[in-house]
């Protein structure tokens, strides 16, 4: 037997060649993860073929048109009308309150912007509450002992709805939080934010409101 890498003589049995080292083990090991990184060609063939398809459907997903449940609403339309209990207790059907400028903030707890903007939407309800405006903060789906909690510590004491099962949510297609509908008094929406106002914004839209007939 003769060695692989130098034709020097090997032992019988002998596992290194004496002339330049060569070990008959860790040659095998190579070989053999040599051949492990290879897979068979119909294993490669199926990988392929299960990836151009699972990235044609990714694309298919992504290029459907999104349909009429899914689509934002938009101003100039009317609010959908809701019923939810009052977080003090009873209950505030949104029709009931045509004839006044409305502002519905849709918030949670856990939404750092919902914070942020807390203390601006108080300062709107205790300066423009008497001449007519209601404004009502909807919380998203937690329990009435978590908002009542917040409420407590942020200071806030504009009513708030609960939105326990997200039928409001839904019908007003909220996404991000805190998101604010802006609604005159025929109940027509007349402004949007889905994000955090500053006072300023607030109170220019709550004038708006204010002014229409």
């Amino acid at each position: 037997m003769t060695c692989p890498e130098c034709g020097g003589e090997l032992a019988k049995s002998a596992r290194f060649c004496h002339v330049c080292g060569w070990d008959s083990k860790l040659a095998a090991a190579g070989s053999a993860s040599s051949t492990a990184g290879h897979r068979p060609l119909w294993k490669r063939i199926v990988m392929s073929v299960t990836l151009v398809i699972t990235g044609l459907a990714i694309m298919g997903l992504l290029l459907v048109p999104r349909g009429e449940a899914q689509e934002a609403l938009v101003v100039g339309q009317m609010a959908p009308d809701f019923d939810l209990e009052l977080a003090d207790g009873g209950q505030v059907r949104l029709s009931d309150l045509k004839g006044s400028p409305v502002v519905l903030n849709f918030w949670a707890s856990w939404c750092g912007p919902c914070r942020k903007e807390m203390p601006d939407l108080q300062a709107a309800y205790e300066e423009y509450g008497g001449e007519g405006l209601k404004l009502y903060g909807i919380n998203a789906g937690e329990s009435k002992v978590a908002v009542q909690d917040f409420r407590t510590r942020v200071g806030t004491k504009f009513p708030v709805l609960l939105d326990r099962d997200d039928r409001a949510q839904v019908a007003y297609k909220i996404l991000p939080l805190p998101a604010t509908f802006f609604i005159d008094r025929s109940g027509r929406i007349r402004a949007i934010y889905q994000y955090q106002m500053s006072r300023t914004q607030i109170e220019a839209e709550i004038q708006r409101l204010l002014a229409q007939p």
